[in-house]
């Protein structure tokens, strides 16, 4: 376990070469770790409310935070320093990626805007308007060329990122859209929402109403989704407390990961002395009654 944070964690990124993770949090730092040893390697502070995102550049030689505070800021992996602060969201910063070329920050905010940032001048290239609620999720396909944004308007809009013009809507959940992720090949993508299921859409080349497959499964909102490296593989992690392994290519559940809870299967029905609080907080933790 990775212990410093003393409030709740957000966000959590690995770097490209596997050996650093970051995590950002409520205590309004962006900690640093080395990912074999599990010791925290720096303690980034400056952001002025809760950190809701993190990510590596292709290269590895910073970090962007987005926090509550409406800004992004740009740490030097080496040094710690805060190189840049990005300002121009008028709303939390709920999402940000690096372009593959590393020369392009893109974020997405509460403020229902997406903005593209270049990294060497630090300004804003592109504000790009479309969604009418808060942006929740930025990807970009591996080649760069097309940028999926979902939103709380229950939709995922597909950019073309040369000309910040919409290339398509994708319309098919039925509440808010936590997450995006393209597949290693580009070829498809899957979003997951409050609606609890994942749809998978296959967008190559990208059509106004691509084939789409839904996977059900989950009981609770669909906070993440993620490619393995391979493609073969889909992972969905839900507030139901379990992950859920799907086959990319068929949309079958192949493993459920769920963590056994301290008083798992515990009886309590018929035990006195309980109060109604405590029974709750037990049920909560796995007892039955």
């Amino acid at each position: 376990a990775l212990k410093g944070h003393n409030s709740r964690i957000f966000a959590v990124a690995f770097s490209p070469d596997g050996t650093m993770l970051a995590s950002g949090s409520d205590d309004e730092t962006v900690r640093l770790w080395n990912a074999n040893t599990g010791q925290c390697c720096n303690i980034l502070r400056g952001h002025r409310d809760w950190v809701r995102t993190v990510a590596f550049s292709p290269d590895q030689q910073l970090l962007a935070s987005g926090s509550e505070d409406h800004t992004i800021r740009l740490w030097e992996i080496q040094t710690g320093q805060c190189r840049t602060v990005l300002s121009g969201h008028k709303s939390w910063i709920q999402s940000v990626t690096f372009s593959p070329n590393g020369k392009i920050l893109v974020s997405g905010s509460e403020d229902r805007t997406i903005k593209l940032w270049h990294l060497e001048t630090g300004t804003c290239l592109k504000t790009l308007k479309g969604h009418t609620s808060r942006v929740l999720a930025v990807a970009l396909s591996p080649d760069g060329s097309l940028l999926a944004s979902a939103s709380d308007d229950q939709t995922i809009k597909l950019w073309n990122l040369e000309t910040g013009e919409v290339q398509a809507t994708l319309n098919g959940h039925t509440d808010c859209v936590w997450a995006v992720a393209f597949s290693p090949d580009g070829h498809s993508l899957a979003s997951g929402s409050d609606d609890q299921t994942v749809i998978l859409w296959h967008i190559a080349p990208p059509d106004p109403a691509p084939p789409r497959m839904i996977l059900a499964g989950h009981r609770d909102r669909i906070r993440s989704v993620a490619f393995h490296p391979a493609g073969t593989l889909l992972a969905s992690a839900s507030d139901d407390e379990t992950i859920r392994l799907w086959d990319a290519a068929t949309g079958e559940c192949l493993n459920i990961l769920r963590t056994k809870k301290p008083y798992e299967g515990l009886n309590i029905t018929g035990v006195t002395g309980l109060t109604d609080a405590q029974k709750l907080t037990l049920k909560a933790l796995g007892a039955i009654d």
